[in-house]
């Protein structure tokens, strides 16, 4: 036998070893799947436009799944969570969806943002998934006895609440009303319209990622508006707050939580930033107790920081996921569903109980920006 042949030989041997290996993981990995891992999808936005909100739903998700395999997973099965972008666009969330459908067998999944929850609540009570978002705040998410269920608060507390600040704490009687146009935006703004009792002056839309604003503040410079209630994605209010500030408009603003609280909005934002008020849901990171002291403690352990109120809900919707799924078999979601309808816990962003519409209540408070 020559060298070339022994060569040859060789070369042959190491390949039947690597092919024997790569198909022994594969079927391992194959077992483990189907024996010990119950997979759960998470779909929504994780680039562009809202990758911040993707990255603060990644973290709580990821704490979330440390604690649970940690504690011995769900019926002696790990929680393993695949994540797909949406990119914060509808359509690209249904065709994530449907990806882990066909390639994963998702049966239970989580999503963040209103228009990614409303695209995928028709698909998941068709196909009888569990869909637990965990920032939607549109009115038209809600539905009863179904399979959609939600962590954070709804359009008609957070905008109910603005309003009531507003007109009996701050004495605020004529408003301009500067909104995104999409699911978030206009609910948030049909909400606020109704129980804002003084008078709306003018209703200015923008559209998601937008750059220029100076035409919708100038109207509003001109309206006589005492305050303006806006409703936005950080970047774009970021750069409201700033073009407002370049046109010397005095008037000033009053947000909520999805616009104002996180960097993006602060860096953007700069000085004119400085004194915003607006609503919250109350999270409170000195906590010491419950679920909420264990993702600060882990998320600064993690990441370095500290975790944010969407963090918390995002944390809190697979803990809730989790916690249904326990006695239950994973393809049963009749079972999970009706499960969560009997949750009954403090979770880190508050307590959770769901109606028959899937939604919670929880505390809100009023803050506002000082020495960024």
């Amino acid at each position: 036998m020559n060298n070339s042949t022994k060569i040859l030989g060789v070369l042959i041997l190491v390949v039947v070893i690597i092919v024997a290996l790569i198909w022994g993981n594969t079927a391992e990995n194959k077992n483990l799947d189907e024996d010990q891992v119950i997979r759960i999808g998470a779909d929504y936005g994780r680039s562009g436009n809202v990758a911040r909100y993707g990255e603060w739903a990644d973290n709580g998700i990821n704490v979330a799944v440390e604690k649970i395999n940690t504690e011995g997973g769900i019926n002696g099965r790990q929680i393993q969570v695949i994540f797909e972008d949406s990119e914060g666009n509808p359509a690209t969330a249904v065709s994530a969806y449907h990806k882990l459908r066909n390639n994963n067998n998702i049966k239970h999944i989580i999503t963040f943002q209103s228009s990614v929850a409303l695209a995928i609540s028709p698909l998941a009570n068709q196909d009888k998934v569990i869909q637990v978002d965990v920032s939607a705040t549109t009115p038209d998410y809600s539905s009863p006895n179904d399979y959609t269920f939600r962590t954070g608060i709804v359009a008609t507390q957070l905008a109910k609440e603005s309003a009531n600040y507003l007109e009996n704490q701050l004495g605020i009687k004529k408003i301009a009303l500067l909104y995104i146009n999409n699911d978030f935006g206009i609910g948030m703004k049909d909400v606020f319209t109704e129980y804002y009792k003084g008078d709306i002056l003018t209703k200015e839309s923008f559209e998601q990622d937008g750059a220029d604003f100076r035409t919708q503040l100038t109207k509003i410079k001109e309206s006589g508006a005492e305050y303006i209630f806006l409703v936005a994605h950080m970047k774009e209010a970021g750069l409201i707050v700033k073009q407002a500030d370049e046109l010397n408009i005095e008037i000033p603003f009053f947000t909520d939580v999805f616009a104002i609280e996180g960097d993006e909005f602060l860096e953007t934002a700069g000085e004119a930033g400085e004194g915003i008020l607006y609503v919250a849901p109350r999270f409170d990171v000195n906590d010491q107790d419950g679920e909420t002291a264990y993702l600060v403690a882990k998320h600064r352990e993690r990441y370095g920081e500290d975790p944010t109120y969407f963090t918390a809900q995002a944390y809190d919707g697979l803990l809730v996921i989790a916690k249904a799924l326990d006695g239950c078999k994973a393809e049963d979601t009749d079972c999970v569903r009706n499960n969560l309808m009997e949750i009954d816990m403090e979770g880190a962003s508050g307590y959770m109980k769901f109606d028959s519409n899937g939604d919670v209540s929880k505390p809100v408070e009023l803050k506002t920006i000082r020495n960024k």
